[in-house]
């Protein structure tokens, strides 16, 4: 189980790539709640140069369990993030009760 936050997301971007959500948990923690991360969609520009096509990672979204995705892509090697839409919870710390046996 590992949980992270906006700030290490792009160091957790090469597990995340490699992850197997269905046997791995992984948590994003947005600061006032943590929602577990079922999926990572990677979005990709196709492109031909000088007769050698390539393909280069643009952007990538974190698909979460209460149905919400986190945008982020890299500009001139800084992490730009979308907005993300962030609610009060009535718990102490917004940790779903699914994953509060792990916190310590």
């Amino acid at each position: 189980m590992v949980i992270f936050t906006a700030d290490s997301l792009a160091l957790m971007l090469d597990l995340l790539k490699q992850a197997d959500f269905k046997t791995n948990h992984f948590y994003f923690n947005n600061g006032h709640q943590q929602d577990q991360v079922v999926g990572l969609d990677i979005q990709y520009e196709d492109f031909e140069c000088n007769g050698s096509f390539q393909r280069l990672e643009t952007r990538y979204r974190l698909k979460l369990t209460n149905g919400e995705r986190v945008e982020f892509w890299f500009n001139r090697g800084q992490m730009k993030i979308n907005t993300i839409k962030a609610s009060q919870p009535m718990a102490d710390i917004g940790t779903p009760t699914q994953i509060s046996q792990y916190n310590f």
